[in-house]
């Protein structure tokens, strides 16, 4: 589970932010979360209390996920898709020839605290 991973360097980026911002505390933070980078929110959002336990400034912080469903556009035709649900190839013309539209993303979107 490599989630645990990127929870423990969510974390220090966000007691990081808190030092350069002169928070006292962060409420919840909100990640954009792509389905082609292979993290499951069910397993970021179980390992998340236990990631979080030992930081005093964020230990009551909540985790919100914006999962963002990989889409792919067909080289061919044109049409955009959803990669995962239509097994890597355009459901129109059978091209396994695309770009990655969206995905890929990971990034902390939004933070709320004081």
């Amino acid at each position: 589970m490599h989630e645990l991973g990127y929870a423990v360097e969510i974390i220090r980026t966000l007691e990081d932010f808190m030092k350069e911002n002169n928070l006292s505390v962060i409420h919840e933070v909100t990640l954009t979360v792509g389905e082609a980078t292979g993290i499951v929110p069910r397993f970021m959002y179980e390992c998340w209390p236990a990631a979080i336990e030992d930081s005093e400034m964020i230990k009551d912080c909540k985790l919100v996920i914006d999962f963002v469903t990989a889409m792919g556009e067909c080289h061919n035709c044109g049409t955009q898709f959803k990669v995962a649900e239509s097994k890597n190839k355009c459901p129109v013309c059978g091209c396994e020839d695309y770009d990655m539209r969206t995905g890929y993303e990971f990034e902390i979107s939004e933070i709320k605290g004081h």
